[in-house]
């Protein structure tokens, strides 16, 4: 189990230990910085608990009706909740499988899409019908688009393989732009409840809660009240990249599993074996994402941190441009990536401060990151328009 997880022994070696000697918490939390893992171990650990191979190796390859389940992403007893990149690591999926038709790069991007579709579990939306209606129409073109690229199939012929993949990808952009996925109600967190408390068709129920420091106060109180009694054989695996934001009562119930960055020789691993992609050189993962997303979002955020630095009125047209390229990255996820670009340039500007070689004061840096923060909430909780949030940010941060 876990042949798939790379960079992240020390992780990978502890829930071997604890799997095999049953002392596997009710709730762990993942936490670590993105691209680490987090969200792929937790998928290999729920395959894991549910596996009914007689052997109990639970290789990836194992035979049994409950881990082709989980390959798949569609096991009943699996729920995955919580905002993530998706188009982007959709898109990076599309462009491995028109490079590589073999059955590890179909089932790669079947999975990027699953972890989508997913969201939209009916146990998750039970009493919400008019809210998942827009979606529903979508969701059945989507799994008839896919169809064609499940692992095991035939595939189009070459000249509507690309054409097919493409048409895949942007029905996902469709249904990311419909319904915000980023902000779990507490009702859904409440039905999750309610569906933990009942028998598991198998031997377990995992819940995957992603970036569960962005639930707001009603969803983490519900949350909590179930944590606090889990129910026998249901598992809780949270994911964080931000540990501090996690409210302390929610910690205290939950087991920590720290992930590391990984460094380049371990990112060319992962970029070989599951992207399939050699070309790449030593780049870190968070790289090779941005430069196959082509939507320019570093070069935007250099600007934009140009733009700060001058302490000059923002470049005409600028602002427009990176709402419109945040848009097309599907608004709350493309918004965290420009946040996240901005955030990587600060560091850089920290690295450079203390080797003399740049005037921004450290103290402006550390406002600066705390104007970063409050305009992400803006943005996520108070449903601030990005092209009113970075104005805002921008000003905030010329202030000296």
């Amino acid at each position: 189990m876990f042949e798939n997880i790379i960079g992240q022994e020390p992780v990978v070696s502890r829930l071997r230990t604890e799997i095999s000697a049953r002392i596997l918490p009710s709730t762990l939390m993942f936490h670590g910085p993105d691209y680490a893992g987090k969200s792929s171990t937790a998928l290999e650990l729920a395959r894991a608990l549910t596996c009914t191979g007689e052997d109990r190796t639970v290789l990836w390859n194992c035979g049994c009706r409950s881990c082709e389940q989980q390959r798949h992403l569609l096991h009943p007893d699996t729920l995955m909740l919580g905002g993530r990149y998706f188009n982007r690591e959709i898109a990076i999926a599309a462009d491995a499988l028109k490079r590589d038709q073999r059955e590890p790069l179909r089932y790669l991007f079947e999975r990027t899409i699953r972890k989508l579709a997913r969201r939209f579990d009916p146990v998750l939306w039970e009493g919400e019908e008019k809210r998942l209606s827009k979606v529903e129409p979508l969701l059945s073109e989507l799994d008839e688009k896919l169809d064609p690229f499940l692992p095991g199939g035939d595939l189009p012929s070459e000249d509507r393989l690309v054409e097919g993949i493409d048409g895949v990808v942007q029905t996902c952009e469709r249904i990311g732009s419909a319904v915000a996925l980023d902000a779990v109600p507490v009702n859904m967190v409440r039905r999750l409840s309610a569906w933990a408390h009942l028998s598991p068709s198998g031997r377990a129920k995992i819940a995957i809660i992603e970036n569960v420091d962005r639930l707001q106060d009603s969803a983490r109180n519900a949350l909590l009240k179930t944590l606090e009694e889990p129910p026998a054989n249901v598992y809780f695996v949270l994911t964080t990249q931000r540990l501090g934001a996690v409210i302390a009562t929610i910690r205290s119930r939950s087991r920590s599993y720290g992930f590391l960055t990984r460094d380049r020789e371990q990112s060319a691993a992962v970029i070989c074996r599951i992207f399939r992609d050699d070309r790449a050189g030593k780049a870190s993962i968070r790289d090779y994402f941005v430069s196959k997303d082509g939507q320019g979002l570093r070069a935007l955020a250099e600007r934009y941190v140009e733009n700060v630095v001058a302490g000059s009125t923002i470049e005409l047209g600028l602002l427009d441009e990176i709402t419109r390229t945040i848009s097309n990255l599907g608004g709350a996820e493309g918004f965290r990536y420009f946040v996240e670009e901005v955030s990587l340039l600060m560091e850089a500007l920290l690295r450079a401060t203390a080797a003399g070689d740049t005037a921004v004061p450290v103290r402006t840096l550390a406002r600066w990151r705390v104007l970063l923060g409050n305009a992400l909430t803006r943005f996520e909780s108070y449903n601030t328009s990005a092209t009113m949030t970075l104005e805002g940010l921008f000003y905030g941060m010329r202030e000296r």
